[in-house]
């Protein structure tokens, strides 16, 4: 047997847009083959994450793409894109840098449209679980566990450093008291 999982996006147009996800095959059935393995699950989370991080960021730079003073679309000065640290897996969210349309006189010469909402580099879903379990647990523990269960590869061995050195400026500048 075998099991192809695909996503498909419509966007404002009704136009649809398609992925294949994951292909799942099995011989036969036993306890160890039956239904979708952690690994699987996984994939699953974090191809269907990725495609649907694409989809949204492709819709709202289409949106944004033109200048709401004269409707001319901005040129692109360069593309580029920020990871980000998700629940469901890193994804690369497009940022793209822009230059200013010849009717704005003032500001910047370029600016990355994505940045009005763009304000960090984790999701507040997984901060709040990394805090969480990091809270519960010692830290390296919670690490551990999160990538065992949840699809985030090796993307939480920088945040112990951030969150120590978070840490020591909150408490040495008298944040904490």
């Amino acid at each position: 047997m075998k099991v192809r999982v695909e996503v498909v996006s419509l966007n404002t147009d009704g136009e649809e847009q398609r992925r294949q996800i994951l292909t799942i095959e099995r011989r036969e059935l036993a306890m160890e083959t039956l239904g979708v393995n952690l690994t699987e699950g996984k994939a699953l989370l974090a191809g269907v994450q990725d495609f649907v991080v694409s989809q949204q960021a492709r819709e709202e730079l289409e949106q944004r793409r033109a200048c709401p003073r004269c409707r001319r679309r901005y040129t692109t000065k360069d593309s580029g894109s920020t990871p980000v640290s998700t629940v469901f897996g890193r994804v690369e969210v497009p940022n793209p840098r822009w230059n200013r349309c010849d009717c704005q006189t003032e500001g910047p010469q370029t600016f990355r449209p994505m940045r009005t909402w763009l304000n960090g580099q984790t999701s507040p879903e997984m901060l709040y679980l990394e805090t969480k379990w990091a809270s519960l647990i010692p830290f390296a523990r919670a690490t551990d566990l999160l990538k065992e269960v949840l699809p985030v590869g090796d993307l939480l061995r920088d945040y112990h450093k951030i969150s120590v050195s978070i840490f020591l400026r909150n408490r040495y500048s008298g944040a904490n008291g």
